[in-house]
């Protein structure tokens, strides 16, 4: 009966959405927000980073673009979401991930309080 079961099929959306879900849930790591019309973008912790997916089969590739609290260490930084991508992207989608190429668009001063955004500095 197992050959009467059917397949399973992950769409490359899923796994950008649990990827940049993931990467929200880390401390120090933000994305980007749109403002005005999609013109002005801003700098913001309390952003998903940006995630693109290049699936093939079973597997996939990641390219993130996000951004960290100033200061850090940015190679440490990057390579923890890194393997934490690695980890918990086949974790919870069983679509191995053979590399995340992460690109830190923004780096932003360690601030009391949320909500404070700063413009990007592209």
């Amino acid at each position: 009966m197992a050959s009467s079961r059917g397949g399973l099929t992950i769409a490359d959306r899923v796994i950008e959405k649990t990827a940049s879900q993931i990467l929200k849930g880390l401390p120090g790591v933000g994305g980007t927000k749109s403002g005005l019309f999609g013109f002005v973008s801003n700098a913001d912790l309390d952003s998903r980073p940006s995630v693109d997916v290049r699936l093939s089969g079973r597997s996939c590739t990641l390219e993130v673009q996000l951004g960290l609290t100033y200061p850090s260490p940015i190679a440490e930084a990057t390579e923890s979401v890194r393997r934490r991508l690695s980890t918990d992207v086949e974790a919870l989608t069983g679509v191995s991930v053979r590399q995340v190429d992460v690109a830190v668009k923004w780096l932003r001063p360690q601030l009391s309080g949320s909500g404070n955004s700063v413009r990007n500095l592209q």
